[in-house]
């Protein structure tokens, strides 16, 4: 005891010394005591000396800045204050490294804006210079910083005419510059409250003295499950990033006096274990309400538990021994993953349900719960369980943002670099994140991301001799892993865009209105004009039958997407009630019929044939997916559609238009009064219309239209042909009789595909199997569909 004792009283003895030392530093040299703060300085800043509010650190790079400005004789500018600090500070040096912008060259660069001294004037000190300071004073605010420090310098310095212009050439903004120094930052202070191993949080880190002693005895829970808190303690990780919101709410069930399980729900990868976690480092350093103090997580193993146990009555003898001892340890918090595969599972083979087992535990106050889930899980199997998930409260865990997913990208980063010996610039982070958003919009940030990036420096190291990870390393792993050429992808892109019209009008006969409002609407969307969080490009068809709506849907996806096969068609005549939505949208026992085809396939042209005739209310779902581009599916997933086109058509209204051709009324009064009679016959709301990007009105066929529409579709029986090797030859008076035979402006070119398949394809077919042409020949038909081979070329 006396040895404890004295032990003790020593390292009380060392930390408050540390402790006074660290306290004289922080308090008397970098946190002077000031007579105004830096919010009086914000709101005020010409009525304080702003110079006492940097810090030692910048202090310093400040008077180096005025001895260099005095020594060559040029004015005080944020140029020669950004100088100044690229000089002397190796962070921001570290920030301009991992944003693969040269030091020095951005020196170079910023010497080519020091002014020299007007002699006649007696200012000295330069606008941009004071302006750099009050931004510093903001950030330093807005970060709850004490004083200026070096990061609310350079993020303020971003303004500086050179800086930004070389930020831009780079792609980078001022929020990239701001991000990379908040993580270094953090960084800092990590490192920092780590060295001060005297303070009371990095002591209670590593346990009291018999703290363990406090506790009952859990054998067999321990034997089927592992330690988390033991785990939390030695990873000593950074703190969350997110999810402060679902971190408050689960600590709140937890302290419940009533029901206090919590049910996580969440897809794997969302945060679901790293929230967990952020509970137990709280609890650990007891920085949580006392119901919760110095508690003892473990993750009940019941995979090993149903390994081990030969049929039901073990199972529940051995998960009662486990229940009962987690109650009488009375410290113990379980954490149960994936809750839905142990719960409403009785008719899944290999699957044992626990419900009965569990069910009598969780009313009991001391004994406490949190399990985790996605919404499939959820939806079918423990909200088929009413009476299990009463004694849970629900916390929904979203996905955290792009913009957070890089702060997690960022303290991926030390141990990445330490293991393969590489540096991660920070243009690769924004390609992962951005990739990752686009390309795999099924799975949660940040997981997916990490993913990618691990697989990126395993390339970079295994595949290349390159030493810094670029993002045209990440292009070609997320193209591994899409089977979609990325970098490639976007060249051809541009191709597309700049020649969109000529290459529809390989397949589309006239509508050169409706094929240029179509081109220029992907254009501005494309090109970032419009919204990205929007589809590609929204359209709304309208027309009579026949005029080349539906064809024009289908060029667009073979020459967008590659093929027609990348089209995601539904007739809405289907969908006349509002009870039909869980078809679109799918339900726990059925797939979407439109959620499900764009979750598997998002680069897809979404096709909604005849949309008038679908339930007004239905089509108010529509509303969120042209707007933010993605909707909710009825399995509680988000399905993007940001890489879909997504073209409605409708006839509704036509014989506004073939009336107006008719009277050879001006065309461009059509569109007008056409979406007018829509809104008065109440056809469509406005709001909808408004949703699209564009509203397109095919005008009826000419004959002369028919007659190249027929030589498209000849065309097409000609390569059949060709295929077998009998060359058809198509004749003007073919194609007149077809034209004569299918013409009627109320159906358009719909009546030719059905004329050319019964006196044409017909005829073809019984040649063919009667012998009557064969490999080799030479064939023409006449107008009354007679074949004639001609001679001396059998």
């Amino acid at each position: 005891y006396r040895l404890l004792a004295s032990t003790f009283l020593l390292s009380t003895d060392i930390s408050i010394f540390f402790w006074l030392i660290d306290d004289f530093i922080k308090t008397k040299l970098e946190k002077p005591t000031l007579s105004f703060s830096l919010e009086d300085a914000k709101e005020n800043p010409d009525k304080y000396n702003l110079a006492r509010l940097l810090s030692p650190r910048v202090a310093i790079y400040v008077k180096n800045a005025i001895d260099f400005s005095k020594k060559r004789k040029i004015r005080l500018n944020s140029s020669v204050l950004l100088y100044s600090l690229l000089n002397l500070d190796k962070e921001a040096q570290y920030i301009l490294s991992r944003a693969l912008i040269p030091t020095k060259e951005i020196k170079k660069d910023l010497e080519g804006n020091f002014h020299p001294i007007n002699e006649s004037s007696n200012q000295i000190i330069d606008e941009s210079f004071q302006q750099s300071i009050i931004d510093a004073i903001n950030r330093a605010s807005t970060n709850h910083h004490n004083n200026i420090q070096w990061g609310d310098i350079l993020v303020a310095l971003t303004k500086d005419k050179i800086f930004n212009r070389i930020l831009i050439s780079q792609r980078l903004t001022d929020e990239d510059i701001d991000n990379i120094t908040s993580w270094v930052e953090s960084v800092d202070q990590y490192l920092e409250k780590e060295r001060r191993f005297w303070e009371y949080n990095n002591l209670i880190q590593r346990g009291g003295i018999a703290q363990d002693w406090s506790a009952g005895y859990t054998i067999t829970l321990d034997q089927f499950s592992s330690d988390l808190t033991e785990k939390v303690k030695s990873e000593r990780t950074g703190d969350l990033i997110g999810h402060q919101k679902e971190v408050k709410d689960l600590e709140i069930i937890l302290c419940s006096p009533e029901i206090n399980n919590a049910l996580l729900i969440g897809e794997e990868g969302s945060g679901r274990l790293s929230i967990i976690k952020t509970i137990i480092k709280k609890s650990i350093s007891g920085d949580t309400p006392p119901q919760l103090r110095y508690k003892k997580f473990k993750i009940l193993n019941l995979p090993a538990i149903l390994s081990q146990t030969n049929n039901q009555e073990q199972l529940e003898l051995l998960l009662d021994k486990i229940f009962r001892e987690v109650i009488s340890a009375g410290d113990v918090i379980l954490v149960i993953e994936n809750l839905h595969n142990y719960i409403g599972v009785e008719s899944v083979p290999g699957k044992i349900d626990i419900s009965g087992l569990i069910g009598p535990y969780l009313k009991l106050p001391q004994f406490k719960i949190i399990a985790t889930t996605n919404f499939s899980g959820l939806h079918k199997n423990i909200e088929q369980q009413p009476g299990i998930l009463s004694f849970f409260k629900k916390v929904e865990v979203k996905e955290i943002s792009p913009k957070m997913t890089i702060r997690v990208l960022e303290n991926w980063i030390p141990i990445l670099e330490k293991q393969y010996k590489r540096l991660i610039s920070y243009e690769s982070l924004k390609e992962i994140v951005d990739l990752a958003d686009r390309y795999f919009p099924s799975k949660p940030f940040p997981r997916k991301a990490i993913d990618i990036l691990q697989d990126t420096i395993v390339y970079v190291s295994d595949a290349t001799k390159d030493k810094i990870v670029l993002p045209k390393h990440v292009d070609k792993v997320v193209s591994s892993k899409t089977e979609i050429p990325i970098g490639q992808l976007r060249k051809k892109e541009k191709e597309i865009l700049l020649n969109l019209e000529s290459l529809i009008h390989k397949r589309i006969i006239n509508q050169e209105q409706a094929v240029e409002d179509i081109s220029a609407a992907l254009r501005r969307a494309r090109t970032g004009v419009e919204s990205e969080k929007r589809p590609i490009g929204s359209f709304l068809f309208l027309g009579p039958t026949g005029v080349g709506k539906t064809e024009t849907a289908k060029a667009l996806a073979s020459i967008y997407f590659g093929s027609e096969r990348n089209m995601v068609r539904l007739d809405m005549s289907e969908f006349q009630n509002q009870s039909d939505i869980p078809r679109l949208l799918g339900t726990p026992g059925e797939e979407g019929l439109l959620t499900t085809p764009v979750k598997e396939n998002p680069f897809s042209l979404v096709l909604l044939d005849e949309i008038e005739k679908a339930n007004l209310r239905l089509l108010n779902l529509f509303l969120q997916v042209l707007d933010e581009g993605w909707v909710t599916d009825g399995l509680g997933r988000k399905i993007s559609f940001r890489d879909t086109i997504i073209i409605g058509t409708s006839n509704a209204g036509y014989k506004i238009i073939l009336d107006a051709i008719q009277k050879s009324s001006p065309w461009g009064l059509v569109k007008e009064k056409l979406i007018n009679y829509l809104f008065q016959e109440a056809i469509f709301r406005p709001e909808f219309i408004n949703r699209f990007d564009d509203v397109v009105v095919f005008k009826p066929l000419s004959q002369e239209n028919l007659l190249d529409i027929s030589q498209l579709l000849l065309n097409k029986v000609k390569k059949r042909m060709e295929e077998r090797g009998i060359e058809f030859i198509i004749t003007e008076p073919l194609k007149e009789k077809i034209v004569k035979l299918s013409y009627d402006p109320k159906f358009g070119a719909r009546e030719m595909r059905r004329v050319i398949q019964n006196k044409v394809e017909n005829v073809l077919a019984s040649a063919l199997l009667s012998g009557k042409i064969s490999n080799g020949d030479t064939i023409e038909m006449n107008s009354n569909f007679d074949i004639t081979i001609h001679p001396g070329i059998q």
